[in-house]
């Protein structure tokens, strides 16, 4: 049997017969309703509007100081509705399976993501300056040849680069070879020696055991590359002289480099070595990677208000150039909560409201929102994680929602916009201690309101003068912006009167 606080809309084309019959039926579950509750339904009735939570009272959303032991109505003639101790009185609409699926009704899970704020910023490919070598030699010398005559060459490790002519290094193989061949104990202390200054000025092991199977010495000597990597910086040419310490080539290994961004200085304090970013490049549709922050500079730039950090990325295949531009985006990371899509909240300019479904009927529940990301809204309050809300087609779900109040329903502690709507209508009752009167008025559409008669505070006791039960009058009335509470600020005697 269907609770009778859900709403079921069924349209079908009405005759005469049809109208006899449906005013037969009302009349018998009318007669029906009201035995089941004096034969004791009002208690469980009560119970299963609160889901087994505790019923505290019933109420006029609309006059929530207004208290009642039981359903019925209120002295404004509204119905009364349940007040659990936790909020949680079942008020919904029922649309059938066909309607969801006509309606494109699509439902999300309220679930725990990390929101944390995002920071973009535009950053540079560069050489990872880490990965630079230089090729020099150990002895004094003349370059003979160079295999490498540009910049931006590529070169393999042991690959030889140079031939240098070194009178020092020839002499120390003249003097090794001559001890090779002497004999005695003095002999084979020296050649020792002589072997040691050989390695210390630079001679490959090769050329060394070429001269004691009985070799010439050698002229020049290879100087080898011991990284891969292009060629940025030449430093000698053919027929230079060399010292210890000089530089020939500078070799970079491109096998991995950095992207260095910009942040702005108001998202600096957000951002902390090892947070992950993505990175995608102008150049490379799709190509997206990751990394993470595993530097950031001292250095702050006072013209252009940003600060720099550094995020090192494999090459492979070496794509990345030197200069390229790289689009950043930090994840961050510590912003667990609680969210459901942005789509799925409905702002009404004074609350958020989310379409919450439940038991097979769709709830309207007021939430407290806090900061977007992407398309995910944070839920602060209102929502347990596991629930499912209305993603898409929520609006029209509303819209059958205000029909049967269940907005109105919601909350009695929401409080209605500030505005100002005229209304008309006849005067009850006056209470001057009191500064009430009751209008039995007539519909009001600024306040969505149907006719119906009901108390107003006057703004001031003044505004009553005058009046009389039974008076048409013409009134303003205004919202108070944090109760239910509704003030006359005018009142006066319809014109024509």
């Amino acid at each position: 049997m269907k609770r009778a606080n859900e709403l079921t809309i069924v349209r079908r084309p009405f005759g005469r017969d049809s109208i006899i019959v449906a005013i037969v039926l009302a009349v018998a579950l009318a007669a029906g309703l009201a035995g089941y509750l004096f034969a004791g339904g009002r208690d469980e009735s009560a119970q299963s509007a609160c889901a087994g939570d505790q019923l505290l009272y019933w109420y006029d959303p609309m006059s929530p100081d207004e208290h009642h032991p039981g359903p019925g109505k209120s002295s404004m003639g509204m119905e009364l509705v349940p007040k659990c101790a936790n909020g949680s009185a079942q008020a919904g609409v029922t649309v059938s399976p066909a309607m969801i699926q006509n309606l494109g009704i699509r439902l999300a899970p309220v679930e725990t993501r990390d929101i944390a704020s995002a920071v973009r910023a535009v950053g540079q490919v560069q050489f990872d300056e880490r990965l630079i070598s230089e090729v020099q030699t150990l002895t004094p010398g003349f370059v003979e040849s160079l295999s490498v005559r540009a910049e931006g060459e590529p070169v393999g490790a042991g690959r030889v680069i140079a031939q240098l002519y070194s009178p020092d290094l020839l002499g120390a193989q003249s003097e090794y070879r001559a001890l090779l061949t002497s004999p005695g104990a003095a002999a084979a202390s020296l050649r020792g020696a002589a072997r040691s200054r050989l390695k210390l000025l630079g001679l490959p092991e090769s050329a060394i055991q070429r001269l004691e199977r009985g070799g010439a010495p050698q002229r020049t000597y290879p100087v080898v590359a011991r990284t891969s990597g292009v060629v940025t910086k030449i430093g000698a040419r053919p027929g230079a002289q060399v010292t210890p310490g000089q530089s020939i080539l500078t070799i970079q290994d491109l096998s991995r480099v950095l992207v260095v961004a910009n942040v702005p200085e108001v998202s600096l304090a957000t951002i902390r070595v090892g947070e992950p970013a993505e990175i995608s490049f102008s150049a490379y549709d799709g190509d997206v990677r990751t990394g993470v922050v595993d530097y950031i500079y001292p250095s702050f730039n006072a013209d252009s208000r940003t600060a720099r950090l550094r995020i090192t990325l494999s090459n492979p295949g070496l794509r990345l150039k030197q200069g390229m531009f790289a689009n950043v985006t930090l994840k961050g990371t510590g912003g667990m909560a609680i969210v459901v899509p942005s789509e799925a909240v409905i702002d009404t300019g004074v609350r958020q409201v989310v379409i919450v479904s439940h038991n097979g009927s769709f709830v309207p529940r007021e939430v407290r929102v806090g900061r977007d990301s992407d398309q995910w809204t944070q839920i602060l309050s209102g929502l347990s994680p596991g629930e499912q809300v209305v993603a898409s087609g929520q609006f029209l779900i509303d819209s059958e929602a205000s029909l049967s109040g269940v907005l109105a329903r919601m909350s009695s502690n929401a409080a209605p916009a500030p505005q100002i709507a005229r209304g008309h209508g006849a005067i009850v009752a006056i209470d001057p201690a009191n500064a009430v009167v009751t209008i039995s008025h007539q519909p009001i559409p600024q306040l969505h309101w149907p006719a119906m008669t009901m108390k107003f505070k006057v703004a001031r006791p003044a505004l009553l003068r005058g009046l009389r039960p039974g008076l048409k009058v013409e009134f303003d009335v205004e919202t108070e912006p944090r109760s239910n509470h509704f003030v006359i600020d005018r009142i006066g005697p319809e014109p024509g009167q």
